[in-house]
This record gives structure tokens, C-alpha cells and sequence, in this order.
């Protein structure tokens, strides 16, 4: 039979393994994805952005295009925005760093 101090312990051990697996870095940065994600789609109605949406092969227009609606969202919009693009630029940059650990490297 286990002593108190060693149940105490275990339990500790067990929460801490726990949180750990749900805090890993890759799982925050999903929910962050999600989260966000869920935001955008619940505040633009992204059919209207595409329908006002000038052709992509006219350049530079679209690109204005973009950062004009961005500024004319709201807040939390622009947050939500924000927190994409840093899950996105996170999801590639563990990708390369995996693809590199694991070899998978140009060679020229």
C-alpha cells in the first residue's frame, strides 16, 4: 500500500504530465489557429469580401484591397487576424525545423 506522501506525489506528477501535453507548444498554437479562426468567420462574412474582391491578376490593387478592408474591420477582427498569420508563420517554422532534424535538406 502507498504511503500518503508517495499518492501526493504521484498526483503531482500526474497533473504536471498532463499540462504538458495539453500546453505543448504545437497544441496552443492549434487552439490559438481554431480560436481565431472561429472569430474571422463569425464577424466577416467572407462570401462579401470575395464578391467586392478586385480579379487577382490586377496586382497591386488587390493588395490595397486587403489592407483597406483589414483596417475597416473591427478590433477583435484585426486580433484574430493577427493571431493567424503568427499560428501560420509558427506551423512553418516547425515544419522546416522538423524537416531539418530529421535530414530532409537541399543539397547543391
Amino acid at each position: 500500500m502507498p504511503s500518503p506522501i508517495h499518492k501526493i506525489v504521484m498526483r503531482r506528477v500526474r497533473t504536471i504530465y498532463i499540462l504538458g501535453l495539453i500546453l505543448n507548444t504545437t497544441t496552443l498554437a492549434i487552439l490559438v489557429s481554431v480560436v481565431a479562426l472561429g472569430a474571422v468567420v463569425h464577424v466577416v462574412h467572407v462570401g462579401s469580401v470575395l464578391a467586392n474582391m478586385p480579379h487577382v491578376t490586377s496586382g497591386i490593387a488587390s493588395e490595397q484591397f486587403l489592407v483597406i478592408a483589414f483596417e475597416h474591420t473591427k478590433f477583435v477582427t484585426q486580433i484574430a487576424v493577427i493571431s493567424l498569420l503568427g499560428a501560420g508563420s509558427y506551423f512553418i517554422y516547425s515544419a522546416i525545423s522538423t524537416f531539418r532534424s530529421i535530414g530532409f535538406t537541399r543539397t547543391v
